[in-house]
């Protein structure tokens, strides 16, 4: 009797390890990683699956006066902080990449533009990358969403108009993008 409870036992220990081991190799290979990639000295962000497909996501052809980061600098921190949202279990499935400002330090300063991702209560949950100041820093993050955002990303967009100033937000479900929906 007792045998048989120790097979048992031992039985029911190697399935719940194997299906830990199994859960555990598909919850990773389940998951896009984010990485810098260069065509023709010009920096993107890229999304990868672990089998292989990939998306381009930013083409980093930012216009040099409306940030003080150079193109591989916006790519390595962009892309860093897209690994980190994903490795913290946020929500791939409806990222939303927003226009967005952001408050300067004091009532004098200026709102600078910048570019999010957002979250359902939060227009920036995630800022990306921050520009510099302009007379107008929501048509600055705008045009600079539209400009490094891949055409193909861009195909839905979400207008909203906050304060007078329309801003443009594209939502992106990476789990469908990169083929594992």
């Amino acid at each position: 009797m007792k045998s048989q409870y120790l097979l048992s036992l031992s039985a029911s220990t190697a399935i719940a390890i194997g299906t830990i081991l199994m859960g555990g190799e598909s919850a990773t290979a389940s998951k896009p990683v984010f990485y810098c990639q260069s065509n023709e000295g010009m920096p993107k962000t890229v999304a990868k699956s672990n089998n292989g497909v990939d998306r381009a996501i930013f083409h980093w052809n930012l216009d040099r006066e409306s940030t003080s980061a150079n193109s591989q600098e916006l790519c390595d921190s962009v892309t860093q902080k897209l690994n980190n949202y994903m490795a913290e279990g946020n929500d791939l499935s409806s990222l939303t990449f927003k226009a967005s400002t952001v408050y300067g330090e004091d009532l004098d300063s200026p709102d600078f533009p910048v570019v999010c991702v957002a979250g359902e209560s939060d227009p920036c949950k995630l800022p990306l990358f921050t520009l510099n100041p302009s007379d107008d820093p929501r048509v600055t993050a705008n045009n600079a969403l539209n400009s490094i955002l891949d055409p193909a990303l861009q195909a839905t967009p979400a207008k909203s108009n906050d304060r007078g100033v329309q801003s443009t937000s594209y939502q992106v479900n990476f789990w469908q993008l990169l083929g594992f929906d």
